[in-house]
């Protein structure tokens, strides 16, 4: 899909600042940028109950254990009971 946007000077500054960071060109920054607040998003759905565990898996295309390091990277803890935790990881098990 190509997009264009006109990018404000302050992200654009940002932009800047990142690709030089991190040695990596604009839009490769913008790209992370945008995929980092698309997670963001998920993540926050997802903790107001707006979105499933699944869903939130299924929209990035993530496995079980990549949504677990997401929840904790955006510091949300969740409950899961064994029989449903011991069921996820059988099919993450198939999956593979």
């Amino acid at each position: 899909m190509r997009i264009t946007i006109d990018v404000p000077k302050s992200i654009d500054s940002i932009l800047n600042q990142r690709s030089h960071e991190e040695h990596l060109n604009k839009v490769s920054a913008l790209k992370q940028m945008l995929w980092e607040g698309a997670e963001s998003y998920l993540v926050n759905q997802y903790s107001r109950s707006r979105i499933s565990k699944d869903k939130l898996a299924e929209l990035p295309d993530l496995d079980i254990y990549e949504v677990n390091e997401l929840m904790e990277k955006h510091h949300v803890k969740f409950s899961i009971s064994y029989e449903r935790f011991t069921r996820e990881i059988e099919i993450a098990e198939k999956s593979s």
